[in-house]
């Protein structure tokens, strides 16, 4: 795999090998490994993780290596639920140089592009999109791992540590309408119920937060525009942007958002980037590619994740890779792997979801 760049300025550490994410998440997981009888410095030495990072909370860490922590050591304590539980510990202050610019925001929905903005000081594995359903604002979590699913214990956690987010804004009695998993129900929710405190949803299409279109847009009354001005001023002096996603990436991470929705055409994906159906496509074409290469990319990846999943049938994986009939989707199946679904499914039973 290629290295990113490296670059440091000023004291914020940019990307440096992909993927990483910040070593905040070790403090969290110290916390919770020793409320759970676990010695955290031999679980990091097991794993290859340097335990100084817990001095340091915005070192950048391997994030294959944390993976595997929160998953080794869940096991060894009984399945529990290592990110959730890490995610009910995160504050505001936890998304370190950002949050003083996320403090002073105007809505949920201001605070919510203000992260997407500079998610890179955060994770190179984080990406959030917000998809509108009627009167109901999707706030999707994606995290870009390479692995075929990120697992369940990094997705609660950055579910969790958004849903902090939300209430910092809204207030820390505010409840979602609803919280979705892509992952399957654990054995107990206990935690889950006490956490989120909201109805949750598991084995979904999407990973993420359902809020209503009135609290996204609630203005805060002692927002400070003047403050606001200020923490961007220093932001974007301290911690320049990196250079922008290629326009097939963002078509790709749209389609990855809408297409669980059904909402995955060309004209869909075009309006949410601000182009024309036959703009896009031309600008797609003076770049060597095209609108359908992109949409067959985020299929493959959907209809492989779903198809692992022995929990999901045939029809579930055509629904979520966008397809609304099954024959349909093994034609195209049939075309991209040279087989069935059925079959892929038999040969690969072995790889399942975590």
């Amino acid at each position: 795999m290629e290295p990113k760049r490296r670059a440091q300025s000023n004291g914020f550490a940019l990307v440096t090998m992909t993927p990483r994410i910040r070593s905040v998440s070790l403090g969290k997981y110290a916390k919770v490994a020793n409320e759970l009888g676990i010695d955290p410095l031999r679980m990091f030495r097991q794993v290859g993780l340097d335990h100084s990072c817990l001095n340091s909370p915005d070192l950048l860490v391997p994030e294959a290596a944390f993976a595997r922590l929160l998953e080794t050591s869940s096991a060894q304590a009984g399945q529990a639920s290592l990110g959730l539980l890490m995610g009910s510990y995160w504050r505001l202050s936890d998304f370190g140089p950002l949050s003083l610019l996320l403090q002073h925001q105007a809505s949920l929905s201001s605070m919510l592009q203000t992260l997407k903005d500079y998610n890179h000081l955060i994770s190179s594995t984080v990406a959030t999109e917000i998809v509108t359903q009627g009167r109901y604002s999707i706030i999707q979590l994606h995290l870009d791992t390479e692995r075929d699913s990120p697992g369940r214990h990094p997705m609660e956690l950055g579910i969790t540590a958004l849903l902090s987010l939300c209430r910092h804004q809204l207030g820390r009695g505010w409840n979602p309408a609803s919280i979705h998993f892509s992952h399957n129900s654990p054995g107990s929710t206990m935690n889950h119920r006490r956490v989120l405190g909201s109805d949750i949803v598991f084995a979904s299409d999407f990973d993420g937060i359902v809020v209503s279109n009135e609290d996204m847009k609630l203005l805060n009354a002692e927002h400070d525009s003047l403050m606001e001005s200020h923490a961007r001023s220093l932001m974007d002096m301290h911690a320049p942007r990196p250079a922008s996603k290629s326009l097939e990436q963002q078509v790709r991470s749209t389609l990855q958002s809408l297409l669980p929705h059904g909402r995955h055409s060309i004209a869909h994906v075009a309006s949410a980037l601000g182009y024309t159906a036959r703009s896009l496509q031309r600008h797609l074409e003076t770049h060597d590619t095209s609108f359908q290469e992109a949409l067959d990319t985020v299929r493959r990846q959907a209809a492989l994740r779903a198809l692992k999943n022995p929990q999901l049938s045939i029809s579930e994986a055509a629904s979520l890779a966008g397809f609304a009939e099954n024959s349909s989707f093994t034609r195209w199946f049939s075309k991209h792997f040279q087989q069935s679904p059925s079959n892929w499914r038999q040969q690969n039973s072995s790889s399942t979801l975590s």
